[in-house]
This record gives C-alpha cells, sequence and structure tokens, in this order.
C-alpha cells in the first residue's frame, strides 16, 4: 500500500507541474499584455506631463472664463445753453499682457518691430534706480538734470521717491535727443535710452494686468493689429476707451482744468478700498483717466462713470471665443454738469481783459517799466451767486494735456513769467487795495462813534498827508500819504469812498489807544502841524469783520481745485511768521488794502457781491444742475445763503451810495471812465491801485489795477471784478475792461467809428 500511495503521488506530481506550467505560460501573456499597456499609459503620461507640457499648460490658462472690464463713460460739461465745453470721442487703444509674450527671442523681436513702427512708439531716457552708484545717486542725477536741463531738485524727487525699478525722467525723444542721449551711460550710471515698449516690458515683465502702450490709435491701425492678433501674441486692441475733448478751446481752460492718466499712488489707493468691500471691479481701472485742476478734479466723484463687467471665454492665445451674458454687468455713465458760465460771454469777457491786458502793457513798455501780461475777470449773479464768466490770463491749452504735451511746450508753459496754469481767479493771492474800502465802511457804521467807528456824518480832513511819530521820537516817525498828493479837504464817508481817500481811511483803520510806552493815545500830525488822535477801528475788529462777515481767509467754496485762502493778518501771525511786532503802521496799511493783507479776486467779489445786492452773501458756484445719460435731472442746484451780513439796511445802503458816486459823481474816481455803457447808466463801483514791490528807497515800485462793480444799481443783475497784475492805476486800465463787460452782459453795441 506504501508503495502504491508513492506511485499515485508522484503522478499527480507529474500532472501538477504540467498544468502549472500551462498556468504560468498564460499569466506570463497576460502579465506582459498588462505591462506593455501600463508602459503605453507611462508613457503617454510622460508624453502630456513632459513632451506636451508647456502646450497643454497654455491651453489650460487659455482655455479660461476671465473678466474683462468695461468702461463707464465720463459725463459731460455744458455751458448754460447746452453748448458742450467737455464731451467725449470713441477711441481705440492698443494695451500689452506682458505675461502672454513668448518666451523666443525671434518672437518677441517680431512683435517689438511690429508695434514699434506701427504704432510710432518713441524712446525715452530713463533711470534704473538699481544701477546708480551706491551713495551718490543724489550727485549723479543732479549732473544727470544738468545734462538733460531739467530742474535737479524735482529730477532727483522724481526718482528716488518712485516705487518703480525704472523712471522715465525725459519722454518722447527725438531720434537726434535719442542718439544724443544714448552715452549718458558712461558719464551717469543707470541712465539707458529704451523703446516706450522695451520699458513696459521690463516694468511689468510677468504681469497679467493689460498695460496701455498707446492712446487714441487711428482706426485703420488699430483693425490692422486685431487682424493680425495670431502672430501678436499678448496685444489686446480696444475701442472702449473714450478720449476727452475740449471744443470751448482755452477760454474755459481754468475752468474746466483736463484728464490725465491715474497715478500708481491713486490707483493703488483704490483698488484697496475696493477689496476691502469685496468690490471685484472696483472705482478706477489703471487704464484711466481722472480730473486734473477745475470742474474736473473738483467733481470728480460725479463726472466719473460706473465700470461695469463682463466674463469671456478666450482660447490659449487670449482670443475671445464667447461672452458670458448672464454674467454681464453693464457700466453707467458718469452725470453731466450744467454750468452757469456762457460760452459767448466767458469768450467776450476773455477777449476784454486780454485787451486791457495789451494796454497796460503798451504803457508799460513805454515807461520802460516790467511787462504787464496777467489778469483777472470775474462776473457773478449777485442776486444767486452764479458765476456768469470767470477767466485768468494767460491761460493754456488743456486739451494738449489729454492729447499728449510735448516737453517743449510743457517747458514753455512752465518757463513763463506770467504763469498761464496758474488760476488767478481763485488761487492767486494779493493785496486788494483801495476795494477793501466799502467793507470796512460797513464795519465802521456798524460799530458807531462810541466804539471807534463812524456815521454818515463823520468827517476826517485830507491835506494829502500825514506823519505818525515814533514812540521814541515825536519828531519824526513815517509819513503815509494820499494817493491825492493835494489832497481831498474835509470828506464824509460818501465822498471818501467816491474819492477813494486814503487819509479818511487811515483813520478808519488806525485804533484809539495808549502807546504802550508813552501811554499817550495813537495820533498823527497834518502837514500844518496840527495834531489828531486815531479813533478807528483796530486790526483786531477790522480781522473779525473781514472773516466773519466777508469770507476773507478762507475758500469760498466754488466748485473749483487749488482754491487759496488769502490772509487777514494780525498782531500774533505777524509774530509767529515774521517776527515781528504789530504795529499802527501795519494797520493803516491794511485800512487801505494793502500791507499782508492778501485775498484772492473771488473773494473780493463775492464781498462786493453780498453788498449789491443789500446784505446776502451766497456761495458762488459754477454748477447749475446735474443730469443722468437719459436726460433727466440728477440734482438742481438752489442758490446757498452763507449768512446775512450783520450790517443793517441803512448803512449798506450809504455804501452803495457811495460806491455810485464813484462813477456818476464828477470828482468820483470812475467818473467818465466808461465809454461804452455810458455815465447815464446806474454802475456803482470801486476803483484800486495797490502797490507792491518795495524799492530800495521805501517807494513801491509796482502796482495792481483793480476794480470793481456792480450793475442795475437799483437791482443788480451783474457783479464783476477786474484785476490787471503789475497793470498801473485801476481807474486807466482796469475800469475800461469792465465797461466791455457790462456792454456784452447788457447787449450794449460799441460805438461806431467816426466818418
Amino acid at each position: 500500500m506504501e508503495l502504491v500511495r508513492l506511485a499515485d503521488r508522484h503522478k499527480h506530481a507529474v500532472e501538477r507541474s504540467n498544468d502549472e506550467v500551462f498556468l504560468s505560460r498564460r499569466m506570463f501573456l497576460f502579465k506582459g499584455a498588462a505591462a506593455l499597456g501600463f508602459g503605453g499609459l507611462v508613457a503617454r503620461l510622460g508624453q502630456l506631463q513632459l513632451a506636451q507640457a508647456r502646450e497643454f499648460k497654455s491651453q489650460a490658462e487659455g482655455n479660461i472664463i476671465r473678466p474683462e472690464p468695461l468702461n463707464g463713460a465720463r459725463g459731460l460739461i455744458i455751458d448754460r445753453k447746452n453748448r458742450p465745453l467737455a464731451m467725449n470721442r470713441i477711441s481705440w487703444s492698443v494695451s500689452l499682457v506682458a505675461a502672454q509674450v513668448p518666451d523666443d527671442p525671434t518672437e518677441v523681436e517680431y512683435l517689438r518691430q511690429q508695434l514699434i513702427a506701427t504704432l510710432g512708439l518713441k524712446d525715452q531716457l530713463v533711470v534704473r534706480k538699481s544701477g546708480l552708484p551706491l551713495g551718490s545717486e543724489r550727485a549723479v542725477l543732479a549732473g544727470l538734470a544738468g545734462a538733460i536741463g531739467a530742474d535737479p531738485s524735482k529730477l532727483t524727487h522724481a526718482v528716488l521717491d518712485s516705487a518703480d525699478a525704472l523712471v522715465v525722467v525725459k519722454s518722447d525723444l527725438s531720434p537726434a535727443d535719442a542718439a544724443r542721449f544714448a552715452g549718458l551711460n558712461k558719464q551717469f550710471p543707470g541712465t539707458h535710452v529704451m523703446n516706450w515698449l522695451d520699458y513696459i516690458l521690463e516694468l511689468h515683465a510677468g504681469d497679467a494686468t493689460p498695460i496701455v502702450i498707446s492712446q487714441d490709435v487711428p482706426r485703420e491701425v488699430a483693425i490692422a493689429l486685431q487682424d493680425n492678433a495670431l502672430y501678436l501674441p499678448g496685444v489686446q486692441v480696444s475701442d472702449q476707451q473714450l478720449h476727452r475733448e475740449y471744443p470751448a478751446g482755452s477760454n474755459f481752460s481754468h475752468v474746466l482744468g483736463y484728464v490725465g492718466p491715474i497715478s500708481q499712488e491713486e490707483y493703488t489707493k483704490s483698488r484697496a478700498a475696493a477689496d476691502s468691500h469685496g468690490d471685484q471691479i472696483g472705482t478706477y481701472l489703471p487704464t484711466d483717466d481722472v480730473g486734473r485742476g477745475g470742474l474736473e478734479e473738483a467733481l470728480e466723484q460725479e463726472l466719473r462713470g460706473i465700470h461695469g463687467l463682463r466674463w469671456v471665454q478666450a482660447d490659449a492665445r487670449g482670443v475671445e471665443i464667447a461672452e458670458l451674458y448672464d454674467k454681464r454687468q453693464d457700466a453707467k455713465p458718469g452725470l453731466s454738469v450744467q454750468v452757469s458760465i456762457d460760452v459767448e460771454f466767458q469768450r467776450a469777457v476773455t477777449a476784454a481783459l486780454q485787451e486791457g491786458i495789451d494796454k497796460a502793457n503798451e504803457a508799460a513798455v513805454k515807461a520802460q517799466k516790467d511787462p504787464v501780461g496777467a489778469g483777472v475777470a470775474i462776473a457773478i449773479n449777485p442776486q444767486t451767486g452764479e458765476i456768469l464768466a470767470l477767466v485768468s490770463l494767460p491761460s493754456y491749452d488743456n486739451q494738449k494735456f489729454v492729447d499728449g504735451i510735448s516737453e517743449a511746450d510743457y517747458q514753455a508753459y512752465l518757463n513763463n513769467p506770467f504763469k498761464p496754469l496758474t488760476d488767478f481767479a481763485v488761487s492767486g493771492e494779493f493785496p486788494p487795495g483801495s476795494p477793501i474800502k466799502p467793507l470796512l465802511s460797513c464795519a465802521a457804521l456798524t460799530e458807531g462813534p462810541a466804539n471807534g467807528g463812524l456815521d454818515a456824518g463823520t468827517e476826517y480832513h485830507c491835506a494829502g498827508s500825514i506823519r505818525v511819530p515814533d514812540t521814541t521820537d515825536e519828531a519824526g516817525g513815517h509819513t503815509y500819504v494820499c494817493w491825492n498828493h493835494a489832497g481831498h479837504g474835509s470828506l464824509d464817508l460818501r465822498h471818501a469812498l467816491s474819492q477813494s481817500c486814503d487819509i479818511f481811511f487811515y483813520n478808519v483803520g488806525a485804533p484809539h489807544q495808549e502807546d504802550q510806552f508813552t501811554k499817550e493815545p495813537l495820533h498823527y500830525y497834518e502837514p500844518d502841524g496840527s495834531k489828531h488822535y486815531f479813533q478807528g477801528l483796530g486790526i483786531d475788529k477790522i480781522g473779525t469783520y473781514l472773516k466773519e462777515q466777508f469770507g476773507f481767509g478762507q475758500p469760498t467754496g466754488i466748485e473749483l481745485a487749488g482754491e487759496a485762502s488769502g490772509r487777514v493778518p494780525d498782531a500774533k501771525w505777524m509774530f509767529q511768521t515774521l517776527h515781528e511786532y504789530w504795529s499802527v503802521g501795519d494797520t493803516i496799511n491794511v485800512s487801505i488794502g494793502q500791507g499782508q493783507l492778501s485775498c484772492t479776486p473771488l473773494q473780493l467779489l463775492c464781498a462786493i457781491a453780498a453788498i449789491a445786492n443789500g446784505g446776502t452773501y451766497y456761495q458762488p458756484r459754477l454748477v447749475q444742475r446735474l443730469i443722468r445719460a437719459n436726460g433727466q435731472v440728477e440734482r438742481e442746484y438752489a442758490p446757498v445763503t452763507v449768512r446775512d451780513l450783520a450790517f443793517s439796511g441803512e448803512h449798506i445802503a450809504i455804501v452803495r451810495e457811495g460806491m455810485r458816486m464813484t462813477v456818476a459823481d464828477p470828482k468820483g474816481t470812475a467818473h467818465g471812465k466808461f465809454v461804452l455803457t455810458g455815465n447815464d447808466f446806474p454802475i456803482a463801483g470801486k476803483t484800486g491801485t495797490a502797490e507792491f514791490g518795495v524799492a530800495e528807497n521805501g517807494v513801491y515800485e509796482k502796482s495792481h489795477a483793480w476794480f470793481t462793480c456792480f450793475a442795475p444799481f437799483e437791482k443788480p443783475e451783474i457783479a464783476v471784478v477786474v484785476l490787471i497784475q503789475g497793470g498801473g492805476e485801476g481807474a486807466t486800465f482796469a475800469v475800461p475792461v469792465a465797461d466791455a463787460i457790462l456792454a456784452s452782459y447788457f447787449g450794449k453795441a460799441p460805438p461806431k467809428p467816426q466818418g
């Protein structure tokens, strides 16, 4: 049995061995097939991950749904008769996405050549901050500024304060300048001449945000680039840009301002605010323009449009395939602004002022004095505060700042001694001269004789000059003259206003107070030796009335950027600012609108307008209404009463009558000066000749020509202020300008030439 079992076991073993051989062959074939399949899969994966990685990465990035902003149109600005002052024109722009620019040098060079040639991109002079020698940055930049004719301080700050690694210091070089500046790097390390496109590519390398490289591109050029998008990777062409235009010309440049590219600082601040509120679109795009100066800046929030957003599907090359309209957020245009100025009247005021400046300049040249070239004319409705015209000359072409001003033109503006970029109407600060006298008259009448003021019958004697002794020298001191050196004799307030007597107003201003050393009241001597004590308001009361009633020393609140405050001086200001003590002489100067007192032409006009209308100080305003794109009025601006003057109607009437006599009375300083409107036209006014520029001998070298007026006298429709800087006497040069302005406003034709 044992043997049998062994044999059987051997037989089964042989059979089992044969089966195993058969199974192992099948398993081998199966495993081999599996191995080949897996190997193929691995190979395919390797091909996908390695050989075709870049291609699929590009497709993965390109075949996405991406957001694109929709520009909200900027609102229009129109005049009171609906004529356009600022409008928009559809403009093509070309942008570049640096992240989509290929790595291949040949492709990049092709892209460069095509864009530079097609768009006319110019060379720039730039400074690479990392290339400046450590510790000698300021010296190198100062030397560079001298070499290119730039201001060393401005160039140094522009480079060192910039957050960019590359800073443009001179743009849009001519071929000659590019060749001339190419070798500056040897003398000034870090300096380079590079094309605008190269500058963008280096500064924004790897950036996925489109950067505008050319604006207002001709339509045919833009379409040609768009048609060749396949061969220009990273280039985007858009007709979403709106180009700002100012059809009214330079007559409105100071009123309107202009728009310019948003700064990096402004955009970063806006973007941070948007992110904090979860706003995906944001208030501004990097390509946006913002208001610079004038109404464009002051009403930026109202004028700017609200951007929208659309979602598009793009292929690997960035070419749009489709838009997802269900996700679209439409843009909203900004509000349009209607102003109170009429185009034709503004032009007439500009022409009248320019003629006045030219005549003053002719007289200055003839007298071998400094040339005259600047002035201001403003007209206001005294019953509402609406500005009817606002002109500051010389002006500038605001369209150039939108289209792209050349370096030569910009430097010409900066180097012009008459400062055409400054709006002197609201930003210029000048001694007001004699037009301050009606204001001080209101204050003096209100205080009355018992409190340092006067009444309608108070008289002071003018013999042409007074001598105010020093504390330590009764026989010496300082002599203060009247413009009429022969003297006016005894005058009451009305006649003192109409004849603009300085001696009278020295008495209105200088106070009755004891000298701190002699303990004797302040006094003066007339030429005949007679002694008189001052009884006037004093600088503290003068300052209080000027600031609290007439708005001096603070902006008026007009809708214009850059408004100045002027200055109402006093003893504290003088000690803190000039480190000097206030004297009675300082008060005497202020009492005739000179010395340290200053105001803007608009401040002075608003004060005179309040007297003209009987005692209401209105806030001056340019805007009548805001209008939606569909024509509906968003907001109507009503007159804003700032305050009712703290003067009685009787006292204001006395002052108004004195101003009426300035024109109507034969001895008035403006009598016979009105030709176009005629002396029979009911006009009230005040001339002024504000002296400035003290010479070595103590005599004023120059004077500003002032005139302010209102008409008709009974119920004024218009109040005007005219200033010709350094223009001489107000009665001679400023009054004729006001005459022409009133003639234009009331439709009075100039007299026909004789013969």
